[in-house]
């Protein structure tokens, strides 16, 4: 959760269900907030990919930052899956599902973020004259990919997560978060470590949310649509961005 002037305020990873989530971050009040979820929230198609997927996809995958796919032969995209009762709970409490937020104003609504292309957009390298983006870290654990391989991934994002507070806009971390993030990763394997994998992914998603509030609608970048589904990352606004060559905005 982080506050209007920047401040990260707390963070959790221990959170299962849409009520826990909802107290948690204090959902039922009345209070201004923007939501973010890793999550697809508008699935149309029976079956294969939504065409976002196939859009970010095509963009990302030579980043290592595609998607897995989303259709209605998974029980969770389906009406009573857990995702659309989460939807439903937040527009009960009042929340607006928009893709774009408007820019340091009054405002309660949630919408679908992706961080993998997002950390792509987020973390270029840039010389004196020209721009480049890397590939998103690689700190998922999974067949053929070590332990100590994903846990100096897992360092890698901790480390861009850090560096947040020299971005635009900036955030500050609370001693609480602090201490969550500040743990040896080295220590931790299987459930335990899925837990702080969950972690990182949150503090970046609650980021892009400060992050669209603060910067606007010109920073946004929307990839699909309300229709079939729709993705917002941040716009890359250097020059001559590769990501966004020959594309309509």
């Amino acid at each position: 959760m982080i506050e209007a002037d920047g401040t990260l305020t707390r963070a959790a990873s221990h959170l299962r269900s849409n009520q826990e989530i909802c107290k948690y971050a204090g959902l039922s009040e009345q209070e201004d907030a923007v939501i973010t979820i890793d999550a697809p929230l508008i699935v149309r198609n029976k079956d294969g990919q939504r065409p976002v997927e196939r859009q970010l996809t095509k963009i990302f995958g030579p980043f290592d930052a595609g998607p897995h796919s989303a259709s209605l032969k998974n029980a969770l995209f389906q009406k009573t899956g857990r995702i659309q009762q989460f939807v439903r709970m937040l527009e009960r409490r009042g929340f607006e599902h928009r893709p774009r937020i408007r820019k340091q104003q009054s405002q309660r609504v949630f919408l679908e973020v992706f961080p993998n292309p997002a950390q792509v957009i987020l973390f270029p390298g840039i010389t004196h004259s020209d721009h480049c983006h890397y590939r998103a870290p690689r700190f998922k654990y999974k067949q053929g990919r070590s332990w100590i391989e994903t846990q100096c991934e897992w360092e890698i994002y901790r480390a861009r997560l850090l560096s947040l507070r020299a971005k635009k806009p900036p955030i500050t971390f609370s001693p609480e978060v602090k201490k969550s993030l500040g743990v040896d990763i080295e220590d931790y394997q299987g459930t335990q470590y899925k837990a702080l994998d969950d972690l990182l992914d949150g503090v970046f998603c609650a980021y892009l949310g400060y992050y669209f509030w603060y910067q606007g609608d010109e920073h946004c970048w929307v990839v699909g649509n309300m229709e079939t589904g729709y993705v917002t990352l941040p716009l890359c606004r250097m020059h001559n961005c590769p990501l966004t060559a020959g594309i309509r905005l």
